[in-house]
């Protein structure tokens, strides 16, 4: 299929470029695709499984490598060498749907592994320094999790797991999250409060988050702008308030629409706790 001609302009923002991305079975899972992810914006990749979603966010890492077309970004250009590669993974965080933590590590400990691109391999072996543990403990705090910092991540429910992974995510300093359905395992009360909390601090640290979702009621709730898939291709570019039903129809191609509700409340009744860095924390890693 042809394709349209590709913006040349330098990006304000990480650029995805007529990406097409075919599997080595053959299937088609991404055509054509040209977006751009503006700074401090918070994008919601929307569509059913299997329309392109996951395809297109980690094509932004290139976990997933496009066949055709290339991403490129505003500090280092296309990532084709291996160095931009390097660099623009290393200020780009992932959060994951199952989480992928180490379950008999610590939070604290888990939450640390966003340092180790900062390393070379060598010094990984040794502890960290004390400036890192103070990190990784204050993104701990800002998920509302400083007391469970030395709690085995297998002791701590789904909804706290994947608030580990966001506190892993800030730990790698970023300026891009990206995040793969991180709610579609959990409830709707926790659902709406790892939404809302990543939201709130994408917001308040300037960084610019690009979330695949299958729920139209989060995305329409908290979405800066919606990028609707459909059939490998993008049918949507906007913001929440634009999306019309016939837009929704093509989204969803006459398939019921998954709209999970949710409780008015975010933070679910939680009273954070201040953190407190102690030695033992430092002689556990």
């Amino acid at each position: 299929m042809r394709c349209e001609p590709a913006l040349k302009s330098p990006p304000g923002g990480l650029r995805v470029s007529n990406v097409g991305v075919t599997y080595p079975n053959g299937v088609v899972a991404l055509q054509c695709a040209n977006v751009e992810f503006r700074k401090g914006e918070f994008t919601v990749l929307l569509g059913l499984s299997g329309a392109g979603k996951s395809t297109l966010l980690r094509s932004l890492n290139l976990l997933v490598r496009p066949t055709s077309g290339e991403v490129v970004s505003p500090e280092f250009g296309a990532l084709g060498s291996a160095k931009a590669l390097r660099q623009h993974r290393r200020q780009t965080a992932f959060v994951f749907q199952h989480h992928q933590l180490i379950e008999r590590f610590s939070a604290l400990a888990n939450v640390l592994t966003g340092r180790l691109g900062y390393h070379g391999t060598l010094r990984s072996f040794f502890p960290l320094p004390r400036p890192e543990l103070e990190l990784a403990l204050h993104c701990l705090e800002r998920v509302g999790l400083a007391d469970k910092a030395m709690s085995r991540v297998d002791q701590l429910s789904g909804g706290q797991q994947q608030r580990v992974g966001i506190a892993r995510a800030l730990a790698q300093q970023p300026t891009l999250i990206l995040a793969d359905e991180p709610v579609a395992s959990l409830d709707p009360a926790t659902s709406e409060k790892v939404l809302g909390l990543l939201r709130q601090i994408c917001k308040e640290d300037g960084i610019t988050a690009v979330v695949s979702l299958h729920q139209l009621e989060y995305a329409q709730r908290f979405a800066d702008r919606i990028v609707g898939l459909a059939n490998a291709r993008i049918v949507f570019d906007g913001a929440a308030r634009d999306l019309s039903e016939a837009r929704l129809g093509e989204i969803y191609a006459g398939h019921k629409r998954p709209n999970e509700q949710a409780p008015e409340s975010p933070m679910g009744g939680e009273i954070p706790v201040k953190p407190v860095f102690t030695p033992e924390m430092e002689m556990s890693l």
